[in-house]
């Protein structure tokens, strides 16, 4: 049994953001203490700075204006990057892709507007036997030279992985994501002791992927999965959602989306799927709930430009848990469109709260919803459209789903046994 189990939370600490990935680690990291109470072992969240990690109580409060400041730089670095690009000599240009300069600049930026002052005296030294637990963004905070001493000292370190979806299907992702994950996944190889994915699809692709292209004798023994959690961290409080929030759900026929904006979610075939509608008369509302990713600025301005923008078609950036409570109690259905996922959150909490959910037809879908969903063929691109006008929704009112006390209990286990 470990001394202690370290939880590496550096991204979600130092990136002031509160979706995917984020939401998850905050979630684990909220139970950690009856968790750790039940299974006798010590647990401790950590974020690595300067080359050492150092225990924290709380993560910094998330600041909008900030938030909103990285996307600007971001957007200045991705044009800058995009005129180099065009201007320089072949061989110079791939240089602005590398996977480093993204992180390093990435990191630089975090410090800037997001970084709170370390307490010295929380610094925390890692043993042998203990167990080093990799449950945030890994690929962006990267320290090959402190896994190789942990790895000296005996020190178990565990990977949770999310998807491999940039590496899968790259056309959706900018060229050094790509890069800096298949950089991660080769390095880090030699001191990762166990790979922890958030559904069997995502740990079936992942071992396929490493014994292909990486370790063709890599162990299936060092690969596992569980489930992600459905309830939130905040207690629901509907007098804390704005008026103006709430009056986007006049309409009985109002479906969402909650997701980042960017290809793989698709949000461009529910677009269509509603202008349609539209057309036919249907009375229908589609509210987009998520902030702004990559490569979308043609279907934003789409959005912005759209006759029925802030009548029937809206887009919002800043919901927080009680508004997106308030959404998923208030709405008609959920819709997920995406080409692929690693697990599909939004669906999970969508029926929790009792929502039915609409989702395109994809094997983790079909791992996550079972039968619980009306599924719809992207291929076809009248599928959901015949979806909506038949009415086609499925009662939730039986659905159960583990919560995150569940969830973070078996991804404990599941690090100390892998």
């Amino acid at each position: 049994m470990p001394i202690c189990i370290y939880l590496d939370c550096t991204h979600t600490y130092n990136s002031g953001l509160g979706t995917g990935i984020q939401r998850v680690v905050k979630n684990i990291v909220r139970h950690i203490p009856i968790v750790s109470k039940e299974t006798n072992c010590e647990i401790v969240p950590v974020i690595l700075h300067a080359g050492n990690y150092y225990k924290f109580d709380d993560f910094p409060i998330g600041n909008k204006k900030n938030n909103e400041l990285k996307l600007i730089f971001k957007k200045i670095y991705t044009t800058t990057r995009a005129f180099l690009d065009f201007i320089l000599p072949k061989k110079l240009g791939q240089y602005l892709y590398a996977p480093t300069l993204g992180i390093v600049l990435n990191k630089f930026t975090d410090k800037l507007l997001f970084s709170k002052k370390i307490d010295p005296t929380k610094k925390v030294t890692i043993n042998s036997n203990d167990i080093l637990l990799l449950i945030d963004s890994t690929w962006l905070y990267n320290n090959y030279k402190l896994f190789e001493k942990l790895k000296q000292k005996n020190v178990k370190i565990v990977a949770l992985i999310y998807d491999i979806i940039p590496i899968a299907h790259p056309e959706f992702f900018t060229i050094d994501l790509i890069a800096a994950q298949k950089e991660w996944y080769k390095k880090a190889i030699p001191y990762i002791d166990g790979y922890i994915a958030i559904s069997n699809t995502v740990k079936e692709e992942l071992y396929a992927y490493i014994k292909s292209t990486i370790d063709p004798y890599m162990p299936k023994e060092k690969f596992d999965y569980f489930y992600l959690g459905a309830d939130f961290a905040t207690e629901y409080d509907e007098t804390k959602v704005s008026q103006s929030f709430k009056n986007n759900f006049y309409n009985p026929n109002t479906y969402i989306t909650v997701s980042t904006i960017e290809p793989r979610k698709n949000h461009s075939y529910i677009l269509d799927t509603f202008d349609t509608l539209w057309q036919k008369g249907e009375d229908a509302v589609y509210i987009m709930i998520g902030r702004k990713g990559w490569k979308t600025e043609t279907l934003i301005a789409k959005i912005q430009s759209h006759v029925n923008y802030n009548k029937k078609l809206f887009l919002i950036e800043d919901a927080d848990d009680n508004a997106l409570i308030y959404a998923y109690k208030h709405a008609k259905a959920l819709i997920f469109a995406s080409h692929i996922e690693g697990f599909g959150l939004p669906i999970i909490e969508s029926m929790f709260y009792k929502l039915p959910v609409l989702a395109s037809d994809t094997p983790i879908h079909r791992e996550i919803g079972r039968d619980k969903i009306e599924y719809f063929d992207l291929s076809d691109s009248e599928a959901l459209v015949k979806v909506i006008q038949a009415k086609k929704l499925r009662s939730v009112e039986e659905f159960t789903w583990q919560d995150w006390h569940k969830s973070t209990k078996d991804l404990i286990l599941k690090s100390r046994e892998i």
